[in-house]
């Protein structure tokens, strides 16, 4: 049974050839341990959302982005309206629920460039908890978790290290937005 590991810290793996149920080829083999550099603080306005309702893959809802903004020591600008989320939400035994989310919206950057964001990610928790998000703004993001795989794409060079980086988001759900800050994975 693992420990509980705290916000901001990273779980170093065991030497390979501690791994006993496994006949290994390079057991001393030793990768660079990752870490994470801020990319920017995102604020997305929403539309309503629109249940669609229980179909071949889940329970369907979408919602449209009517805009926002984002900024970062490399990067800001605005959200373009027109972007969206396609979720599917599961329910689980006992009170759990896990939304899966798959968003798709551009970015401005103040200097001119545009970026395609996509992403995908669970938001998952209590269900009492996960079902007032759009209506409690009480409810904080630690009472729950959202997290996000970013994936850019923009034919700007001033950006192009977008194209080839790894891009996660530590997310949360306020009212009418979705707030989450992001951070490349080194």
């Amino acid at each position: 049974m693992s420990t509980l590991i705290k916000p901001s810290t990273v779980e170093h793996p065991p030497p390979a050839s501690s791994l006993g149920n496994t006949q290994w080829t390079t057991p001393d083999y030793t990768l660079p341990t990752p870490s994470l550099q801020f990319l920017f603080h995102l604020e997305c306005d929403m539309e309503a959302f629109r249940h669609i309702g229980e179909g071949p893959y889940g329970d369907r809802s979408t919602v449209i982005f009517k805009g926002g903004r984002f900024e970062g020591p490399r990067l800001r600008g605005e959200i373009l309206p027109g972007g969206g989320d396609w979720e599917i939400v599961r329910n689980h035994d006992r009170d759990q629920q896990t939304a899966h989310l798959n968003t798709r919206y551009n970015l401005i950057t103040h200097d001119g460039a545009t970026i395609y964001l996509q992403t995908t990610g669970t938001r998952t928790g209590a269900k009492s908890v996960l079902e007032k998000l759009g209506s409690d703004t009480s409810i904080t993001a630690d009472q729950y978790k959202m997290r996000l795989n970013l994936t850019m794409e923009t034919g700007d060079e001033r950006y192009s290290w977008l194209n080839s980086g790894v891009f996660v988001a530590s997310s949360g759900r306020v009212g009418g937005q979705v707030v989450y800050d992001a951070y490349e994975l080194l």
